[in-house]
């Protein structure tokens, strides 16, 4: 979808969008929750830092949905998450709205994006940070309340015109943001400071770590947004600060950086 579409077509990327964010709720919230063991949630709670002397502890009921959705998506057994095993269960006709969701999930990929442009009542334009893209996510509440330059945290499922976020965005301030690049760069990053690799495990760890950094700074709480003023996507991210060996790991696990996320 060009930038300068018209009405009718976005339009019509609405109508498109409605039908199949119910196929996607359905899913979230009544199907794919059954793929999921107890021992899941542990893992995963313990990971995002939510599980604490085998209690889960939650700030608020939106943090309810930031477990569900890791769990979902990148716990997996064998190598096999609990899409997967629902793809092998149940397969959707290869034209219908359930397999073009099923295969927007199989697809999708936790990023931190920018805003940079907003279409009421539509959605976002926005720049993907760590993939280096651009892509539009429809997303009508979102277009109400966001402003260039805010940065979230997402889960992006990709369509053929358009993207949808999984519900479980968490907002990114500067201070934030900082501490996530400073942290996925040196974990990640490429020699040159361009570029961020990552496997399907490393992906997964690098996911946990944002959401970590994101909850630590009581992210899920916040519903303004703040224009975080970062460079564009198109240039290399650059860390504005750096985390000292000896200070507080921003991943919020309560241990020196050294001892964390720095080695």
């Amino acid at each position: 979808m060009t930038i300068n579409a018209t009405k009718a077509e976005y339009s019509q990327l609405v109508s498109r969008y409605k039908q199949l964010r119910k196929i996607t709720r359905k899913l979230h919230n009544s199907i794919l929750p059954e793929y999921l063991s107890k021992k899941t949630y542990n893992i995963c709670g313990e990971k995002l830092g939510m599980l604490r002397n085998n209690t889960f502890v939650f700030a608020n009921m939106d943090q309810t949905s930031v477990l569900m959705d890791y769990c979902i998506y990148d716990h997996r057994e064998e190598g096999i998450n609990a899409i997967s095993r629902y793809m092998t269960d149940f397969q959707p006709e290869a034209d219908s709205d359930e397999y073009a969701v099923v295969k927007a999930m199989s697809q999708s990929f936790h990023t931190l994006v920018q805003v940079e442009d907003v279409l009421p009542g539509v959605g976002v334009r926005v720049n993907d940070l760590l993939g280096n893209k651009q892509f539009l996510i429809i997303d009508m509440g979102f277009s109400k309340t966001a402003i260039k330059g805010v940065v979230i945290a997402a889960r992006i499922l990709p369509f053929e015109d358009f993207a949808m976020t999984s519900g479980a965005p968490l907002p990114v301030d500067a201070v934030t943001l900082s501490a996530i690049l400073h942290f996925a760069y040196q974990q990640y990053g490429s020699e040159d400071g361009k570029y961020i690799t990552v496997d399907m495990q490393q992906k997964a760890d690098l996911t946990a770590t944002i959401i970590r950094i994101c909850l630590a700074r009581d992210s899920s709480d916040h519903i303004e947004y703040e224009d975080v003023g970062i460079e564009p996507a198109t240039s290399p991210l650059r860390r504005e600060t750096r985390v000292g060996r000896n200070d507080p790991c921003p991943c919020g696990s309560g241990r020196k950086y050294k001892r964390c996320c720095g080695r």
